[in-house]
């Protein structure tokens, strides 16, 4: 329904006044649509920037090192001319075009310095100093795309080796442990959002990494219901898993009421059913394979599907939410 519809059905149900449908609509068309707006110009300053790496790479070999680095610094520093113009006059659409085509340069940059002067050392190390040099530019975007990416170019710094142990220290062979270093990860990302919450009209950059972690924590109480609670025989382990994947997203659902987040509780909330129908297709066993398997199986689909609708409708219908 449209909010035309809908401010005219409040009229009428005496929810509000003509006048202040009148606002409501007024408000709505003034405020535009930010976010189209910021994702076009995000895509832009991409395109233009990988354009203008393009068009230098086509002429690159007929350039002296000295015109190189010239047009360089001179290109750079009219982003930085643009960047500051753009935050001045409160262009925020621009700003992020501008901040996302000059944070491009300084990794152009560094690889035109490293191959004028044959410098060497590897990925890691570009990498790296790119996500240091480029940081003030990911302090003053909005961009969750760039927050990323500079993200990534950061941890180029870690070994994958000492990622795989980390990982392995965190789950072992699923002990009490387990649970802990989920409630550190759990606390750690509650601490990024309060500090999000004191910066976040200077910088995205606490948003983004309190995202990434909880991704991060998701994918981690998935590998451990799948391995421990699905694959594995019937034991401690088995148990211990379901409590740990059970307890993380009734604890989401519980927050996000809390926060009155729709979309949150929804998802969460799938996510436990789905899972409660992985417990059950893992657990039949040879029955599968027999007629009681799939009438069992039928049925049980049937309730899933049943719990799915009622679950929908339920969150619908709270008026707590929205």
């Amino acid at each position: 329904m449209s909010l035309l519809k809908k401010t005219t059905v409040w009229v009428q149900e005496q929810i509000i006044t003509p006048e202040q449908k009148e606002k409501i609509l007024a408000f709505e068309r003034s405020s535009g649509n930010h976010t189209f707006w910021n994702t076009a110009f995000i895509i832009a300053g991409v395109l233009i920037g990988l354009g203008i790496c393009l068009l230098i790479a086509a002429n690159w070999s007929v350039l002296p090192p000295a015109a190189k680095l010239t047009g360089d610094f001179i290109l750079f520093g009219a982003l930085i001319y643009a960047l500051y113009w753009s935050i001045q006059t409160e262009h925020k659409g621009l700003k992020e075009l501008f901040a996302i085509m000059t944070f491009l340069i300084v990794g152009g940059t560094i690889g035109l310095i490293a191959q004028i002067f044959q410098l060497s050392g590897g990925w890691n190390n570009f990498a790296l100093t790119w996500a240091l040099l480029g940081l003030p530019f990911i302090i003053l975007s909005r961009s969750t795309f760039l927050n990323i990416v500079w993200l990534l170019l950061l941890s180029s710094m870690f070994d994958g080796r000492y990622l795989s142990k980390i990982l392995n220290y965190i789950v072992g062979k699923f002990t009490i442990n387990t649970v802990v270093n989920i409630i550190i990860l759990y606390v750690i990302y509650f601490g990024i959002t309060k500090i999000q919450d004191k910066t976040d009209q200077y910088t995205i950059l606490p948003k983004t990494i309190g995202k990434l972690l909880i991704w991060g924590i998701y994918i981690l109480v998935v590998y451990i219901g799948c391995r421990w609670g699905l694959i594995s025989s019937y034991n401690l382990h088995t148990f211990g898993a379901y409590f740990v994947v059970f307890g993380f997203l009734g604890f989401r659902m519980y927050m996000a009421t809390r926060e009155q987040n729709i979309s949150s509780f929804k998802r969460n909330a799938i996510l436990a059913e789905i899972y409660i129908f992985a417990i059950f297709a893992s657990k039949m066993g040879n029955l599968w394979v027999s007629g009681w398997g799939f009438i069992f199986g039928g049925l049980f689909i049937l309730a899933f599907v049943f719990a799915l609708r009622k679950t929908t409708r339920y969150i619908k219908q709270m008026e707590i939410f929205k």
